[in-house]
């Protein structure tokens, strides 16, 4: 869950350390009473009272950047393991309580784990709470527990074992009990539109009520998942809750989290047209990374691999795309799409895939409008007839990786036909999803109307099938694996495309 407690470029400040605090170890007994919480933000530059027990070079130590601290366990020899061990927590007062904390991970080669657990005696086995393993450099995450079976001796543990990540990091660990007034954890802002999103956390049951407060103004909410309305398009907001759980009894603020509207529809005619070259701005302005698969989509290149900001599809991701904002292009002429694309030669790889999409206020799938499997090492100006205008109408550039040299879109265009008066021939494109594929494949084109044969390579036909506005799903249950081609022949011409059944 996004929460924004570390950011990008906190977590890399955090990573080029300013100094290291390392753990001071004390004997602590904290006694619970309802109504009381435990909360270690590490603010203090210390560890009082919690202990580290490690193999070999692994360890966890306080670590601060420029605007927090947080206590990380860091880059070890692999098969190295260190636990942090919480203070003793008198539990005998209470008849159960809630834990939760953020985390962080990123990764050099594998990914490192985190196994959270508890005890309830200094010579008792350690119990698994939850585990985790993951590489991710932009996000943090909020975990949340019931602690199980309270006693008079209990501890809490964060195990580290490397297997050559780089960091994990702990922070904002809360422990309060049944009885008490827990804070808010797992904050998310979904079905964001330019004017509203859903904003949702996770409870603890016993609030009846929450303060909302997003970029600085306070409103009470009774219900959640809560619906903010009136919101302005493209903007940044940053909310974080309270629970209420008496009239006298609230919690701590959660964890803020930050979200951004959409855009509103833009525009188009033959005398404005839509036009974004991606220089205003190191993040889009008014399109959404939408990633399928993997970790990694489109980024705004600030001149590092290219001169002048590009949007870029990064050759580390498996498949993204890069949706517009809506555009009203209903009273344009003819509207066209202009844009550039470079997908640099890859000599030891198979070249990275782009495909273009439209959407239409009417359609609830995305329809082809060309496919550029080559490669383009000079930038190559693209022009494509966008049909079926309508009030609200998205262009999407889909990128698939073969782990060649990524893919780079520039210069996009919306507006009137430039060349009209040249007579000119749409050329049909068309292309296959998922390759490989398992059981089902689909087959899109950039015609409504076409018949596909399919052979094996061998020359015998497998399959025939006809695409209906320009899709048709061919199911691969009686191939045997292997390599395939499509032949799709529409009145705009005939092409050939090669997929794989595994």
């Amino acid at each position: 869950m996004k929460n924004y407690t570390f950011s990008t470029r906190a977590i890399l400040a955090i990573a080029m350390v300013l100094f290291f605090a390392h753990l001071s170890f004390g004997q602590c007994v904290i006694q619970f009473q309802n109504g009381q919480s435990y909360v270690e933000d590490f603010e203090s530059g210390t560890m009082e009272c919690w202990t580290v027990e490690s193999t070999g070079s692994a360890t966890w130590s306080i670590m601060t950047g420029t605007s927090s601290s947080v206590v990380a366990f860091q880059n070890a020899n692999t098969g190295d393991e260190a636990r942090l061990i919480s203070p003793t927590f008198d539990m005998t007062g209470i008849d159960g309580a809630t834990f939760s904390f953020a985390y962080a991970m990123m990764a050099l080669y594998n990914n490192d784990v985190l196994t959270v657990g508890y005890r309830t005696a200094p010579t008792d086995s350690w119990h698994e709470l939850g585990s985790y393993s993951l590489n991710d450099w932009s996000n943090t995450y909020e975990a949340f527990f019931e602690l199980p079976n309270p006693s008079a001796t209990y501890q809490i543990s964060f195990l580290g074992h490397c297997n050559g990540g780089y960091y994990i990091f702990i922070d904002n660990i809360e422990i309060t009990p049944t009885l008490g007034c827990a804070k808010p954890v797992n904050l998310n802002a979904r079905d964001i539109t330019a004017f509203s999103a859903q904003l949702e956390w996770s409870t603890t049951g016993n609030e009846d009520s929450w303060l909302l407060e997003m970029n600085g103004q306070t409103t009470k909410v009774t219900t959640m998942p809560f619906q903010a309305t009136e919101l302005t398009p493209q903007t940044d907001y940053t909310f974080r809750v309270k629970a209420q759980c008496s009239e006298t009894l609230s919690s701590e603020w959660s964890l803020p989290y930050t979200f951004k509207t959409l855009c509103d529809v833009i525009t188009v005619t033959d005398e404005e047209p839509y036009f974004d070259d991606f220089e205003a701005s190191e993040e889009f302005v008014c399109w959404q990374n939408e990633i399928a698969l993997g970790e990694d989509g489109w980024v705004i290149d600030p001149g590092y691999l290219i001169l002048n900001n590009t949007a870029f599809f990064i050759w580390m991701g498996v498949e993204a795309q890069l949706v517009s904002a809506p555009l009203d292009i209903s009273a344009v002429t003819k509207p066209v799409l202009i844009f550039k694309r470079r997908q640099p030669l890859s000599p030891d790889y198979i070249n990275d895939e782009l495909s273009v999409w439209y959407l239409t206020n009417n359609d609830i799938m995305w329809r082809l409008l060309g496919s550029y499997p080559g490669d383009a090492e000079e930038w190559e100006t693209i022009q494509l007839d966008l049909p079926d205008p309508t009030g609200r109408y998205q262009i999407a550039f889909l990128a698939r990786s073969h782990d060649g040299d990524g893919v780079y879109v520039d210069d996009v265009w919306v507006g009137n036909d430039p060349t009209i008066g040249v007579a000119e021939t749409l050329s049909l494109c068309a292309v296959a999803s998922p390759n490989p594929a398992n059981e089902t494949i689909l087959l899109a084109a950039n015609v409504a109307d076409a018949m596909v044969e399919v052979f094996d390579m061998m020359g015998r036909k497998t399959a025939d099938a006809l695409l209906s506005e320009g899709r048709a799903v061919l199911d691969l249950n009686g191939f045997a694996p292997g390599v395939y081609l499509a032949r799709v022949s529409a009145e705009t011409g005939v092409t050939t495309l090669r997929f794989v059944k595994e």
